[in-house]
């Protein structure tokens, strides 16, 4: 074992995550409706790196002593992450698609969240506000532990009924649907949304002109625009934002 996992236990306090924290966390891996999804979390550093813009500096700075004190111990820490992460994908997923979940998915994010810190202190004052907990070992469930916390508020709390998918099948960004009239069914209307209009749009075109083939033949020719590999257009590649209250502006 590393010096790093053998640590003496301390304390830290760890601020209250938002609900979308969990969203952003699987949301590192996107366009899992195309044949090979766009995957931001590559190597430890990356995950540090993930960690650091969105959990806080100790959590990232934790990973990177243990990376430099034990690269192996790092790379397994790394690999569970991401094993992690997609069991929270699958169980958030099946709650927006309102399918049964399998009694091992729900006992997987049970042993998952026994494996957090116990929030059972908070700290109101002074700042920063948040949960004191003990931290006995660097592993992933300390470094992950605001991210299951939030998984855990969002699975079991009212915002649960907010939770969507973006209804570009290829684009699969899990999302809390904060529109007044809770009808929001893109990522963002800037990407997957527009993306969808100019399809519905060419397709009504193609109908005009096998109605009215002299009609369409009269009309100029548009420019061509490039293709995405799905066939959307996509004049911009998709790149993920950083973590936002929205979880995220759109692809």
């Amino acid at each position: 074992m590393s010096p790093a996992a053998r640590a003496a236990p301390r304390q830290r306090v760890i601020a209250a995550p938002p609900p979308t924290l969990c969203l952003d966390f699987v949301n590192t891996r996107y366009w899992r409706g195309r044949s090979a999804p766009t995957e931001t979390l590559v190597d430890v550093a990356s995950l540090a790196g993930w960690l650091q813009g969105a959990v806080d500096a100790q959590a990232a700075a934790g990973l990177k002593v243990l990376a430099r004190s034990d690269a192996g111990a790092a790379r397994r820490l790394f690999d569970t992450a991401l094993e992690w992460r997609e069991s929270l994908h699958g169980l958030l997923r099946a709650i927006v698609d309102a399918s049964p979940l399998r009694a091992t998915e729900v006992e997987a994010f049970g042993r998952m969240l026994h494996a957090t810190p116990a929030r059972h202190d908070p700290v109101l004052q002074p700042e920063p506000a948040g949960w004191r907990v003990t931290m006995h070992r660097l592993d992933v469930a300390e470094l992950l532990a605001p991210v299951l916390w939030s998984a855990a508020d969002l699975a079991l709390g009212s915002a649960r009924a907010r939770l969507r998918c973006c209804a570009n099948e290829a684009c699969g960004w899990l999302f809390l649907d904060d529109s007044k009239a809770g009808t929001r069914r893109w990522c963002s209307m800037s990407a997957c949304g527009n993306r969808a209009k100019a399809r519905r749009h060419g397709l009504r075109q193609r109908e005009r002109a096998r109605a009215d083939p002299a009609a369409a033949a009269a009309r100029p020719p548009r420019q061509p625009r490039s293709e995405a590999p799905d066939g959307d257009a996509a004049a911009v590649p998709f790149r993920a934002p950083r973590r936002s209250g929205r979880s995220r502006s759109g692809p």
